[in-house]
């Protein structure tokens, strides 16, 4: 710390507080004006004194004026007095040896006014003793004896002058001694009254720190519990979403069963209704069920988009001719054009390479901008222009709508965001197709933007890497010339993505490990076996990285994994328990379970299966039981089919008729098909009956899970794997779970 250098008046301002106080010197002197008078005793001396004493008192009150006069004058008047005095004291009454007194100016002179004028007065002193024994030494000359030298000895002058250099050069020797600690004191206690200014300093910023941290922590603790509601908020809003989407796909599975049965038994078994059917009737049905199929393909997307979040949603990636996706996606929205009389042009080069991507999704994405490009164009054309270079392969779906305003364009691809243009005219949609079509874009490394002007049309582009296959600069036939030299190849060749792949054999009696595998992990080869055998000749005809097992029962696991360990010592293998998704269904007595909407050649399958004669549907909308009526018909004529609409009804039809199938629906109104099953299976005439169930929930988007994970490597694993899958497994495990 660098402390404040002492001023220069510091021996000022230290003697000023040091000195005598100027009224203390003057009561002095009136003091000895007093005295003075009343010295001896005697009425005689005080005859004689008292005159003196009145003069010494009043010389003492003038000064007292002057110095409340102004203090600088009466200092000077207080030593000039004080001179005077003496001189009196020595002439006057007269007492011998008084001109020592002047010692007494001298100092004082030197307390009141410092170094300079302090040695001055000593200095005046010095030349007044000087003075009077000189002119004491011409009057005895002059044979006057107003200042003989009897009067005035040598001995007391020499004494005098003595005494005042003396206490001169001894206050002045004290002084400087002193005045060097006042230096020292005065710089330290500037330097220490800057540190406590400093610390006071400090101090009150550490309060208000301490005050300022107080408040932050109350913002804190509260923007903790704002948080922990707001996190509460969002499970919540978690959960509702998670039950919204399974209401949604309930509530779009059960038309879309009625749309999609009815068009199957109209353009597939027209004879049902007893009448054949205009061909233009057929291609206008034929027409619906694409469609319909297309809109289902949308709703399991929309499931599919639900798992996004949790990281779940996977691309099934290929080498795949863009030409083709372009061409099945214009295939969809042509029949939308050409009532509008709206050109649909392709502008493709014949040299596309192939891109690696998953190829429902870049079509599904094309058919959502060509579907938004044919609804808001009205005139004109819609143009699908495709260009590559080296490294990427872009896409442009260009019309002559009336294009999309700027404040529109900046917020087109955030979910549920429609733009004022489509508030206006009322369209229908969620306002999520562009949403997710970047995302999808996105999730293959792609980008999609938009170019658009108001009243010249919207062009909207999307790019996918693409990665090319460097070919040889020779040609084959360089390995049979004889002159042939070996150059050293200057550019290396580029292998596709896709050309290699682990391969992973997955031993499962139930295919459900093996579809989410596939469906999670298109970077991997997976191949399916149900037995160690199958195992066996899988290794045996392509090398394999990694054996899974799974065993729904721990105890049977645990003996499959030693069995495949000690026949492949070297192949890593992974054990778990899962349950088959339909183990729920299977364990409350069900034979099995439909997914909605159901087609004719599923029940065609399940009946060829049962080979039943009467059937029995239970569903509480009339049109349903009315279509699979007629579905179980068209199938085989023969089939007896009856309906009930609830649950109480189903079990007293299976009492009453005792069915050889039941098709039974999930929800129904009075109990669901899970307590219906529960009722049968306490029924010991009724728990033979098998049972479908028709549900609209599809059981493969709930999550596996397996309370079981085993692996084994070699026999002789080194210690730093171990202690790798140490520090990475229970990372993995400790993660919170993901619905």
């Amino acid at each position: 710390m660098n402390h404040p250098s002492p001023r220069p008046a510091a021996d000022n301002e230290f003697l000023a507080q040091v000195r005598i106080p100027l009224q203390a010197v003057i009561a002095g002197l009136a003091l000895v004006g007093g005295l003075v008078g009343v010295v001896g005793g005697t009425p005689q001396h005080i005859a004689s004194s008292l005159p003196l004493s009145l003069l010494i008192l009043a010389l003492a009150g003038m000064i007292w004026l002057i110095a409340a006069w102004r203090e600088a004058v009466g200092v000077w008047a207080v030593l000039a007095g004080l001179t005077l005095t003496v001189l009196l004291l020595r002439f006057w009454l007269p007492w011998e040896g008084a001109l020592v007194l002047l010692a007494i100016p001298a100092t004082l002179g030197l307390v009141l006014l410092g170094d300079r004028a302090g040695l001055t007065v000593t200095g005046f002193c010095t030349l007044l003793i000087g003075g009077l024994y000189a002119a004491a030494q011409g009057y005895l000359a002059l044979g006057s004896d107003v200042l003989a030298t009897e009067r005035l000895p040598t001995q007391e002058v020499l004494l005098a002058l003595a005494v005042v250099w003396l206490v001169a050069l001894v206050y002045w020797a004290s002084l400087r001694s002193i005045v060097q600690l006042a230096d020292w004191a005065w710089h330290h206690y500037l330097g220490a009254q800057g540190t406590l200014d400093e610390m006071r300093t400090n101090r009150a910023q550490l309060h208000q720190t301490l005050d300022d941290l107080a408040h932050a922590n109350r913002q804190l603790d509260l923007m903790n519990r704002r948080l922990a509601a707001a996190q509460m908020a969002a499970e919540e809003a978690h959960k509702t979403k998670a039950a919204f989407v399974a209401n949604v796909s309930h509530e779009f599975r059960t038309p879309l069963n009625m749309i999609i049965g009815l068009s199957d038994l109209l353009v597939e078994a027209p004879h049902v209704y007893g009448a054949p059917l205009p061909v233009e009737l057929l291609e206008d049905l034929e027409i619906v069920r694409r469609n319909t199929q297309h809109l289902l393909a949308m709703v399991n997307d929309v499931l599919d988009l639900s798992q996004i979040e949790a990281n779940r949603l996977a691309l099934h990636r290929e080498l795949v001719g863009l030409a083709e996706v372009v061409e099945r996606a214009a295939g969809v929205v042509r029949p939308l054009l050409d009532k509008k009389t709206v050109a649909l042009l392709l502008e493709m080069p014949s040299d596309l390479p192939a891109v690696y991507c998953d190829s429902n999704r870049v079509r599904q994405v094309l058919v959502n901008l060509l579907s938004n490009a044919a609804r808001h164009t009205e005139q004109g054309s819609v143009c699908v222009q495709v260009r590559h270079d080296d490294h990427s392969l872009t896409v442009c779906v260009r019309d002559t709508g009336p294009g999309i305003a700027a404040e529109d364009a900046a917020h087109i691809f955030e979910p549920f965001y429609r733009g004022t243009f489509g508030a206006r005219r009322n369209e229908n949609g969620s306002g999520l197709g562009l949403s997710i079509s970047r995302q999808f874009i996105e999730m293959h490394n792609g980008r999609m933007w938009l170019e658009s002007r108001l009243g010249e049309g919207s062009a909207f582009f999307f790019s996918l890497p693409i990665t090319a296959i460097a070919m040889p600069n020779d040609g084959a036939e360089r390995w049979i010339l004889e002159e042939w030299q070996w150059h050293e190849r200057l550019q290396p060749t580029q292998l596709g993505q896709n050309l290699v792949k682990p391969r992973v054999v997955i031993c499962d009696a139930n295919p459900d490990l093996y579809d989410a595998f596939h469906r999670f992990n298109d970077q991997t080869e997976y191949m399916r076996v149900e037995t160690l055998a199958g195992v066996a000749e899988a290794v045996a005809e392509f090398p394999v990285q990694t054996l899974i097992l799974n065993d729904a029962s721990p105890r049977l696991l645990l003996t499959t994994l030693a069995e495949a360990h000690q026949k492949w010592p070297d192949l890593p293998v992974i054990g778990c328990s899962l349950p088959p998704r339909l183990g729920h269904a299977l364990a409350a007595g069900a034979s099995g379970q439909l997914l909605k909407p159901i087609t004719r050649a599923e029940l065609a399958s399940v009946i060829s299966q049962i080979g039943p004669a009467t059937v029995l549907v239970v569903d509480d909308d009339a049109d349903t039981r009315r279509l699979f009526s007629r579905m179980l018909l068209a199938i085989d004529e023969n089939l007896r089919v009856v309906t009930a609409a609830d649950g109480q009804g189903a079990l007293a039809q299976m009492r009453t008729e005792e069915p050889d199938l039941v098709l039974l629906d999930v929800m129904l109104p009075d109990m669901d098909g899970w307590q219906v099953l529960a009722a049968k299976a306490e029924d010991d005439d009724l728990r033979p009956i098998p049972v479908y169930l028709l549900s609209a929930q599809d059981p493969s988007n709930e999550p596996l899970s397996s309370q079981i994970l085993i692996a084994a490597a070699g026999e002789r694993t080194p210690f730093y794997k171990f202690l790798r899958c140490a520090q990475v497994i229970p990372l993995i495990l400790g993660q919170p779970d993901v619905d």
